[in-house]
């Protein structure tokens, strides 16, 4: 099956890594790079009237950061980030970026941010109300919307859905209710538990060497041992052996 067709846009302040990921990009002909500037200023005048799928930031350009950018920006797109040195990695968890890219940029991973931009957008394409869940809130069955789901977890035969709003039970398995939460928005971190990628803050490892996730609302959460790799790989993969306090 043929990838879909994805817009994009390039701010690099440094000719050469500008060439070097126009390059690189030749090996994804779905790839339509619409434009490319060198100063933030230039870019957000383009982005305001052209909409792309997809924003590849320098997150050093001149003596700006690229996550100024990402901020002032109204019809985000998705950002990979492209970076010699990691060192925003928990603003960026905030601004939800996609990706994070070392330059160099090599070809593999380019293709790795490249997936995680396609389900990210197809993520993104399921209207409100065609993916639900009817769970008991308070005593009532009540309609969710996958939008609404924060984590879940299985305890015996039901699945708790959090929200913002609280807990819902939903009488269903882990495994049933799995298969509707797309993997670009969700990740398992344990036996019957997934959270919200969004809602990842960042993570530490705590003295045995465990990983744990600090979440938006200050809660942490322990990744089993089997599930860590997979925890990294989708928050950020550059960033796998860094700790974010």
């Amino acid at each position: 099956m043929n990838s879909p067709n994805l817009s994009a846009y390039l701010v690099e302040d440094e000719p050469l890594c500008r060439a070097d990921f126009r390059e690189a990009l030749k090996a994804f002909p779905e790839i339509n790079l619409l434009g490319e500037t060198d100063t933030l200023s230039a870019a957000e005048r383009y982005l305001s009237s052209h909409p792309v799928d997809v924003l590849f930031l320098d997150l050093s350009v001149g003596r700006q950061n690229g996550l100024d950018l990402v901020e002032r920006l109204t019809d985000r797109p998705l950002v990979v980030a492209l970076t010699a040195h990691p060192q925003h990695a928990v603003r960026g968890f905030s601004l939800d970026l996609v990706d994070y890219i070392l330059k160099p940029v090599e070809r593999e991973r380019l293709a790795s941010a490249l997936e995680k931009v396609r389900q990210r957008k197809l993520a993104s394409q399921v209207q409100p109300g065609r993916n639900t869940f009817v769970a008991e809130w308070e005593g009532k069955k009540t309609i969710i919307d996958l939008s609404e789901i924060l984590g879940v977890q299985s305890t015996g035969n039901y699945v708790i859905l959090y929200t913002a709003k609280g807990k819902a039970i939903k009488r269903a398995t882990f495994k049933e209710v799995g298969k509707k939460l797309p993997p670009a928005l969700f990740v398992e971190t344990g036996r019957g538990r997934s959270v919200a990628i969004r809602q990842i803050q960042g993570w530490s490892r705590d003295q045995t060497g465990k990983l744990i996730l600090k979440l938006r609302d200050s809660t942490e959460v322990t990744v089993s041992q089997n599930k860590t790799s997979g925890v990294l790989a989708a928050v950020s993969p550059p960033l796998s052996n860094r700790k974010i306090a």
